[in-house]
């Protein structure tokens, strides 16, 4: 039987000036919709896995725009509240070279960010649902959905698989006051996902060095972060995405996996990968690690898949990661790496 999943957080409208431009050159902006949680249920449902969506959303023509570009792709967003008078936003500026892309948020007074937790009816949004999956970037959110604890309590009585990417956003929160929710909530989290950004500063941990130019050669690390996760919160399994960057067009990108019952991990092969647009690729790879575990692939084939996914997602503007299950497994099992026309 086809497994659902279960996404919670924020969908926003998303600003981009066009052609490279600094926000301050812009005369025009390129519309798209996203969120952590939103990208990672509409790449479920590209690849044929059946995705849900809960979020707050208002019930406006914005709203509407932003819960139909989930719909359009088969997102269930029958789940979705709607109330509140504004859409969050954010213009995230394209870099180029040595010049990062840059992120600036408008989403406080959102519709989310000014809900009560008891807009949710737990037991009504979690029939039938087998994963619940949810960022840190939810938590962030205000401390309303800090403090939402009902529902995630509920899970593990409920036989439901939580999945949990720490995906820490210091714009949003500070590492104290991320360290103190993710000590409450990754206990009950089955499968936990974590880089070299949200170890130190959203839980706190040091075995990993954060460094972007030499990810790759401290690849153990990453395995030592993810015993350490395992051992302090009960999480079953881990999984990262491990990142050398030289710039904002390249970077080598490989993705790992870690099994506490058996104390085994297993890395994909790193992907020299030329980025044509470098954001919600975490989102990608998190949803093809949950489209593998949930079609029950072995775990090395599970982490190619997943990180497979994610560099794929670097070759496509905006948000969405708009490529099928086949075309994923084809990344992911290409002998030579290499590319063909498809004919």
């Amino acid at each position: 039987m086809d497994k659902t999943v279960l996404t919670f957080g924020e969908i926003m409208m998303r600003l981009s000036p066009k052609d490279h431009l600094r926000i301050e050159q812009a005369t025009e902006f390129d519309v798209r919709y996203g969120g952590a949680e939103a990208n990672t249920a509409l790449s479920l449902a590209y690849q044929g896995d059946k995705a849900a969506y809960v979020s707050v959303v208002p019930a406006n023509r914005l709203g509407e725009c932003a819960l139909r570009s989930l719909k359009a792709y088969g997102v269930d967003t029958t789940r979705v509240v709607r109330q509140g008078d504004r859409l969050g936003s954010y213009v995230f500026e394209v870099g180029a070279s040595q010049r990062g892309n840059g992120c600036v948020y408008d989403r406080k007074y959102s519709a989310i960010n000014m809900a009560k937790r008891d807009v949710f009816d737990w037991d009504k949004i979690l029939k039938g649902i087998d994963v619940f999956y949810f960022s840190g970037v939810t938590p962030a959110v205000s401390d309303e959905m800090r403090r939402l604890q009902g529902g995630a309590r509920r899970l593990p009585r409920q036989g439901i698989t939580t999945v949990c990417d720490v995906n820490y956003r210091g714009k949003m929160w500070s590492p104290e006051k991320s360290q103190a929710t993710m000590k409450e909530l990754l206990p009950l989290v089955d499968i936990c996902i974590a880089n070299d950004e949200d170890a130190p500063a959203g839980l706190g941990m040091t075995c990993v060095s954060g460094s972007l130019a030499h990810g790759i050669e401290e690849r153990d690390t990453y395995v030592e972060m993810a015993r350490q996760i395992c051992a302090e919160y009960g999480c079953k399994k881990v999984a990262s995405v491990v990142r050398n960057i030289s710039c904002v067009e390249r970077s080598i990108w490989m993705g790992m996996l870690f099994d506490a019952e058996s104390g085994e991990h297993w890395f994909s092969p790193a992907h020299d990968v030329h980025v044509l647009e470098g954001v919600a690729a975490g989102d990608a790879f998190n949803a093809g690690l949950v489209h593998a575990l949930i079609n029950d692939f072995d775990p090395q084939a599970a982490v190619n898949y997943a990180i497979a996914a994610s560099i794929l997602k670097l070759t496509i503007k905006g948000d969405s990661n708009l490529v099928t299950a086949d075309e994923i497994a084809a990344v992911a099992n290409a002998a030579d790496g290499g590319t063909r026309v498809a004919r």
